[in-house]
């Protein structure tokens, strides 16, 4: 257990943005005229009225923060309309989620998912990203993992699926007994580590700074603060951490949130897995803080890219959250949202990476 920071007061205009979240959902997100409950847009300005992502982020803020007495009823009549509302966009034949009113759009189905289960609920059919079928099929999650085009380019997305898929495939482990995947999950993990670079951000130096610190948190939020397993190279990653965020170069990357949103988890996790320069990592959350206040807009509403149409971005608040953890601060307003993630906890068996680089799929409490 690493020891806190000395604790400091949240800084006044962070608290303020928990005061302007109700009003921001309902006047810039929530779809008025939508078909049942909760359905809303993530992005002000996009084509749809509402889209699976702007869903269930909208369900979550509003569980996270306790906003019901501030949205319009969801009693259990209406929960099971919504519930089945989002069945209904689910191919019974192959599992894929498909939107009924554009069915050549690609769904965040993952988004689809955790709505359901937020809710008490869950897909009628089997559901996997691993195959067409719904049936798990370890053959494209090792070819993604291996060879994808996506990792030269840092891995922000081929890490976010082929993660989802290993997560399904020890799920698969864990509650179908299904042991025979275990060593083709075994490998698809080291391939996922084997696009790390020698500075410990994933994909090659070539690549751009914002897809590879992407790539490098989608791959921790899956085999760390999913999992429960550290990667390699974290002091590396610490040292290239540091000087980035010195140099301002994550700023100027993108205008993006989700720059300085990834940032913070990923000096959290550094924080977490090593006392290496534990001082001089906390010493760039403030530079972090400051990034992610460059997207709030003078009427307390955030946005997406600096400069653009102000709402809800919920990365905003996720990376103050996190910052608000790591830095101690007293009174926030914006919960620290790594404080609900798993860390392996209550799983039957956790992937290890031993000495010599390799991974090993082991029953919780065995040597690996």
């Amino acid at each position: 257990m690493h020891e806190a920071p000395p604790p400091q007061p949240t800084p006044e205009w962070v608290n303020a943005i928990a005061d302007r979240v109700a009003a921001l959902l309902i006047e810039r997100h929530l779809c008025p005229a939508g078909e049942v409950w909760g359905l809303a847009r993530r992005f002000l300005g996009q084509p749809l009225p509402y889209d699976e992502v702007g869903s269930g982020e909208f369900l979550h803020i509003v569980r996270e923060y306790d906003l019901w007495d501030r949205m319009p009823p969801l009693d259990e009549q209406e929960r099971r309309r919504v519930v089945e509302f989002w069945q209904r966009w689910q191919d019974p034949k192959t599992g894929r989620f498909v939107d009924p009113r554009d069915p050549g759009r690609e769904v965040n189905e993952k988004y689809i998912v955790g709505l359901l289960n937020q809710l008490g609920a869950g897909p009628l059919y089997p559901w996997t990203t691993t195959s067409e079928t719904g049936e798990i099929d370890p053959a494209p999650f090792l070819a993604r993992a291996r060879e994808a085009p996506d990792w030269e380019r840092g891995g922000w997305g081929v890490a976010s699926h082929t993660g989802l898929m290993a997560l399904q495939i020890l799920r698969a482990v864990e509650e179908e007994g299904r042991l025979e995947l275990i060593p083709a999950l075994e490998d698809g993990i080291g391939l996922m580590l084997s696009h790390q670079g020698p500075d410990g951000l994933w994909g090659p130096g070539t690549a751009p700074l914002w897809g590879r610190i992407g790539g490098t948190l989608k791959v921790l939020s899956r085999l760390y603060f999913q999992l429960g397993m550290p990667v390699p190279r974290t002091r590396e990653l610490a040292d290239t951490l540091i000087r980035q965020e010195e140099d301002g170069e994550f700023f100027r990357c993108s205008t993006d949130v989700c720059i300085p949103r990834n940032v913070a988890e990923v000096i959290a996790y550094c924080l977490e897995a090593s006392d290496y320069r534990r001082g001089d990592l906390l010493g760039t959350l403030p530079r972090v803080v400051e990034d992610l206040r460059a997207h709030v807009n003078p009427d307390g509403s955030m946005s997406a890219n600096r400069g653009g149409p102000g709402g809800i971005a919920y990365g905003v608040m996720y990376g103050l959250g996190v910052c608000g953890g790591c830095l101690n601060w007293i009174g926030c307003r914006l919960p620290d949202p790594l404080l609900e993630k798993r860390r392996g906890a209550g799983m039957r068996f956790r992937p290890v990476l031993r000495p010599d680089g390799s991974v090993r799929i082991v029953a919780r409490g065995a040597e690996a």
